[in-house]
């Protein structure tokens, strides 16, 4: 029937507090002391709209006019003052039910705002009172906005991040897929080459076809050699991608993020050393991430040249820096120093462009 606690519940009893006005408004005279029992109806419907489950949503109707009933009856009956109790239905609206200002629920707490503020104009001619009623109606107001508007990028990110985790599993299998067909056409062959040479040896052995089983010795033997080299260079290129592979590889997880990519390259990829085919690659997956995971960008072009080195620039229309420090991407900037290179933020936001500068451009 109830749902379990959870941790954001904490709120929600915070709140609660504010129940001790009626209490002791009890105990002072401002009311009756048969208010007692409405405050603590309140307090449970206020609680069972926090915890019921969704199979028992049939109450939540009855559960929620109940509490606009209150603070009406209780605010035009004895005490003004109790129109701040507009924002338990505040967090509820925000929190609970993330309701829309379509919904009934908001509706009808509009209407309760409006009930309130009248009556404090047509039963009384105080000033504060006035003042104080629709200052009220205003901060609810502003406050059911604001709070929504932070849920929403509570949201945002939320979702963000799972797609994050689902581009990295993604990735990830990918790379598992590619190691897998590598060591299958690779491997798969030359062992069952190997098993083929093994038993024909073997046979010429018994037949006693010594040279004829010494080729194919040697041959196997050759095919182990050969095995070797092939298997290094897998490892190899387990390590790092080239810039063109990394570039595809990029292509597709920008598809994946809605993200339009648009590359830009003047160089001749080939003839990068393996040292800045690594760094570069590096790097592209680096900033590529970072925009895909927080500038919550439409658009990105990558731009390749050569100028008294190899010059990378990275441009989004993202929401980018807030501020530069100088200690932006601190990752990047240490392993570029590593081959002589600088990295620039030519412009913090709208759009982000960044120039990473490599000194070392030899040739393989």
């Amino acid at each position: 029937m109830f749902r379990t606690y959870q941790k954001n519940d904490f709120a929600y009893f915070v709140s609660l507090i504010f129940l001790v006005f009626p209490v002791l408004g009890v105990f002072s005279g401002y009311f009756p002391v048969w208010t007692l029992v409405l405050t603590g109806l309140f307090t449970i419907a206020y609680l069972l709209m926090v915890y019921l489950k969704q199979a028992y949503s049939k109450w939540i109707p009855f559960l929620w006019f109940y509490t606009l009933a209150y603070i009406i009856f209780m605010s035009v009956t004895f005490q003004g003052g109790m129109m701040w109790f507009v924002f338990f239905n505040v967090n509820l609206l925000v929190w609970r039910f993330e309701d829309s200002i379509s919904s009934y629920r908001f509706f009808s707490f509009l209407v309760t705002l409006l009930i309130l503020t009248s009556s404090s104009f047509l039963l009384t001619d105080d000033l504060s009172t006035h003042l104080m009623s629709m200052a009220i109606t205003l901060f609810s107001l502003g406050m059911y906005y604001f709070q929504n508007r932070i849920r929403q990028e509570r949201k945002m990110e939320e979702a963000l991040a799972e797609q994050n985790r689902t581009i990295n599993i993604l990735s990830a299998e990918n790379e598992r897929n590619r190691i897998g067909r590598d060591l299958h056409d690779t491997l798969g062959h030359t062992f069952a080459m190997m098993s083929l040479k093994t038993e024909l040896a073997l046979k010429q052995m018994d037949k006693e076809q010594y040279e004829a089983a010494r080729k194919n010795l040697e041959e196997l033997n050759q095919i182990s050699r050969d095995s070797m080299y092939e298997v290094r260079e897998i490892v190899n290129q387990l390590k790092y991608r080239t810039v063109a592979e990394e570039l595809l590889e990029l292509e597709r997880l920008f598809d994946l993020s809605d993200i339009v990519l648009t590359v830009d390259s003047s160089l001749d990829l080939d003839i990068l050393s393996p040292v800045t085919q690594s760094t570069l690659s590096m790097v592209l997956r680096e900033l590529a991430n970072n925009i895909i995971k927080h500038s919550q960008a439409d658009s990105c072009q990558i731009r390749l040249s050569r100028h008294h080195g190899i010059i990378l620039e990275f441009e989004d229309d993202g929401c980018g820096f807030e501020e530069v420090t100088g200690q932006e991407l601190h990752s990047i900037r240490e392993r570029i120093s590593l081959v002589d290179g600088d990295l620039k933020i030519l412009s913090q936001s709208h759009p982000t462009i960044i120039r990473v500068h490599l000194k070392e451009g030899g040739k393989a």
